[in-house]
């Protein structure tokens, strides 16, 4: 797994080249603690090149959630495929999540709430 992460005016924006699993966990939680060092709380997860993500993937964005949320912040998803969705929504987690179908809408979506 390649994670990557983007600066758009205040929002940082993961990227996830991979899985997002209990195996790849470290890294990602990594690059979201270095960002919230930073300063960073308003945080989007972009899945364009997602593979695949299970309940460990998925308790890590409700940790980051949280984690924003804590400092005033928010989390947004981006680039969900078909099977990312279905999962959300069977898992209840698409009530959860501000998803948007790309970065640009999601970053777009922070500057029209806050």
């Amino acid at each position: 797994m390649n994670v990557f992460c983007e600066d758009y005016d205040n929002v940082a924006v993961i990227g996830i080249d991979g899985e997002l699993s209990d195996d790849t966990l470290e890294v990602f939680r990594a690059t979201a603690e270095r960002r919230l060092g930073e300063g960073r709380v308003n945080f989007i997860v972009n899945f364009e090149k997602l593979s695949s993500i299970d309940s460990a993937g998925l308790e890590a964005l409700l940790w980051l959630q949280e984690q924003c949320r804590h400092r005033q912040g928010d989390l947004k998803l981006a680039g969900l495929d078909e099977t990312a969705r279905q999962i959300l929504l069977m898992t209840r987690l698409d009530r959860r999540f501000d998803v948007h179908p790309g970065v640009v809408q999601a970053v777009k979506g922070f500057a029209i709430h806050g």
